[in-house]
């Protein structure tokens, strides 16, 4: 008692509830039943609510309510059932508040979190439950519930020192972002006469000549360092002794500010570019670009400022768009799940067999020896169904000698028939 089981519904997900009451009928001393408490999915909660007289879905917070895979809601619906639609054993840890990331990721498969109620059309959170007999209720089930112990992985680590924040720091680079960590070579002059050129110039990706038997070819290549040379070279009208220490597809190299062009890289070149980037590296550095030009304003041209920042809110707008365009398509995955969910329900109470809960029919009356067929048609229907769907090879072994034993016993009950009709 108090123990939460997944029950058998012939659905993909097994029911879940609590057990409450243990007990036999006097008409059948040897079958067990037990009385539950059902804990709801959220589809179970909309559903509910509009068999309850609900002219729209359930809402939370203004909005269409909507659960985490792993949630579950309390509920005040208790019934009776047989103790064969039992699966197995699992366990709902019942929480006051919204659980965070670390307790979602501290439960294992067979383990739920409960922390909202259903009741008459509406959800409660538990801890602001509206009437007397849902307090009592889930001050019962509390008492007899375990605690969520949060594992140690699943803790957040020490924070370090706050950086820039970063607009949609996720997914992959595009060419247009490498494009613009690109850093052109007059932009490159202009920052070799500021304090922060290294600081600048570091992680940015740079368009680099070489020949090759006499001919020109161009490489991309990321900026690692910046390093002073022996013999200085002519940039213009001024000497230089700096050089740049990158990273190409090739390898590490050094190359002079006189070897970088003005011309943006193809998408060629970027693909023929190697070294792997961090894309939230990627995106914080253009905003620490984007913030430097617009302080040093004054060091360049207008329509080079004006670019850069045209520039930064394409990239910006495509991300938010990219972003979206997940969103929907998540949305839309799950949208059609639930549709397909709600199918597979409908045909299963359309169809359903006569193995579905076969006691029902003879809890007043019925022939002993029909009543003792059906259970055992029940019980290998069920064991087949584990043995076909199950993803545990020791799972499958078990229901797999268990569904061999329930086709003996059926074939020693017909042997019976037909002694007893002969």
């Amino acid at each position: 008692m108090g123990q939460d089981v997944y029950l058998e519904n012939n659905l993909d997900i097994p029911y879940v509830a609590r057990l409450q009451e243990i007990f036999v009928y006097p008409f059948a001393p040897t079958e067990v039943y037990f009385s539950a408490r059902w804990y709801y999915r959220e589809d179970d909660t909309h559903e509910y609510a509009k068999i309850a007289g609900a002219k729209d879905d359930v809402q939370w917070e203004g909005k269409r309510l909507e659960a985490a895979p792993k949630e579950l809601f309390f509920s005040l619906h208790m019934d009776e059932n047989h103790t064969d639609c039992i699966l197995r054993s699992c366990r709902v840890y019942l929480l006051e508040a919204e659980p965070s990331s670390e307790h979602w990721d501290s439960i294992s498969r067979h383990e739920y979190l409960a922390w909202r109620a259903y009741d008459t059309k509406k959800v409660y959170s538990l801890a602001e439950l509206p009437n007397k007999k849902l307090r009592d209720a889930y001050v019962l089930e509390k008492g007899r519930s375990s605690t969520l112990k949060i594992s140690q992985s699943a803790l957040p680590k020490k924070k370090k020192k706050k950086q820039m924040e970063v607009t949609e720091e996720e997914g992959a680079l595009t060419y247009e972002e490498q494009r613009a960590l690109w850093m052109p070579r007059k932009h490159v002059e202009v920052w070799l006469e500021t304090s922060n050129f290294k600081r600048i110039m570091l992680s940015t990706l740079l368009r680099c000549v070489q020949k090759i038997n006499g001919n020109r070819t161009f490489f991309v290549a990321q900026v690692v360092g910046v390093k002073s040379v022996p013999r200085p070279y002519k940039i213009g009208k001024r000497m230089v002794d700096v050089a740049l220490q990158v990273r190409t597809s090739t390898g590490p190299r050094l190359v002079g500010i006189d070897t970088l062009s003005n011309e943006t890289p193809s998408d060629a070149e970027l693909t023929r570019f190697k070294v792997p980037l961090v894309p939230t590296d990627v995106r914080k550095k253009l905003q620490s670009i984007q913030i430097a030009m617009q302080d040093n304003s004054a060091l360049f041209e207008e329509d080079d400022l004006r670019r850069k920042v045209e520039e930064d809110e394409r990239l910006r707008q495509k991300r938010e768009e990219a972003a979206y365009a997940e969103e929907m398509e998540r949305e839309e995955r799950e949208r059609k799940e639930r549709e397909r969910e709600d199918l597979r329900r409908r045909q299963a109470e359309r169809t359903q067999t006569e193995t579905d809960q076969w006691w029902l029919q003879y809890q007043q009356k019925g022939d002993s020896k029909q009543r003792e067929v059906a259970k055992w048609k029940a019980r290998l229907a069920r064991f087949q169904k584990i043995v076909n769907s199950s993803g545990a090879q020791g799972e499958r072994d078990n229901a797999q000698r268990l569904a061999e034993q329930a086709e003996l016993k059926l074939q020693q009950l017909e042997e019976q028939d037909e002694e007893q009709d002969e």
